[in-house]
């Protein structure tokens, strides 16, 4: 009798085991296989973008004023740094870039030995990016100076032209005169950005 038992306990055990360890995997795999992943907290992207969109902008007002600092000391390398974090907080300020494109410039013109970095390229790609924000005239005005310093004097004038065309600031539109004029005249000598730092964007009376 035990042993008639134990022959019915081992068929039914050989009969349902493999059911029982199929429906087994099956049920692991089904939230998996069928389920859309949930996003995972914490992801960096995400973190960087709900700090942009919750940035109450103190931070990159100081970092701006940093930048500044830095600059009226000529430590470039610091302001670079500065800069570049205001431009990560507020990805569509004209001021910051415009800042950070004149801050690449000055350093470029250092000329330290064994400098192999294209600053022009990077202050460019700035003074672009600010004019492609907000036609932002300042850096269309030091742009144009720099591309006048790299003989493209087609895109120079054009841009100073534009600068007389719409700009309100006095100042401004006196320099880019003074800039149009030279290179009518074939005035080719080298000439440095601005040494001032100001935004000529409101008018001066």
């Amino acid at each position: 009798m035990k042993r008639q038992n134990f022959i019915i306990f081992v068929l039914l055990l050989a009969v349902f085991l493999p059911t029982s360890k199929a429906y087994l995997a099956n049920s692991l795999k089904k939230p998996y296989m069928e389920n859309s992943i949930p996003p995972i907290y914490g992801r960096n992207s995400e973190v960087n973008f709900y700090s942009l969109l919750n940035n109450s902008g103190r931070e990159y007002e100081s970092w701006i004023k940093d930048g500044r600092k830095y600059l009226k000391r000529k430590e470039f390398e610091q302001a670079i740094w500065a800069f570049r974090k205001a431009v990560k907080l507020r990805p569509a300020s004209e001021e910051a870039r415009f800042l950070l494109g004149w801050t690449y410039e000055t350093r470029g013109l250092e000329g330290l030995p064994g400098d192999t970095t294209n600053w022009d390229q990077l202050a460019e790609n700035e003074y672009v990016m600010a004019i492609e924000v907000a036609d932002h005239l300042p850096s269309r005005f030091n742009l144009a100076i720099l591309q006048r310093r790299l003989e493209r004097y087609g895109e120079a004038r054009r841009n100073l032209e534009h600068i007389l065309l719409v700009s309100n600031s006095k100042t401004l539109k006196k320099k880019a005169s003074a800039e149009l004029q030279a290179l009518f005249h074939q005035d080719v000598r080298p000439r440095g950005i601005s040494n001032e730092v100001k935004d000529w964007s409101a008018d001066d009376k």
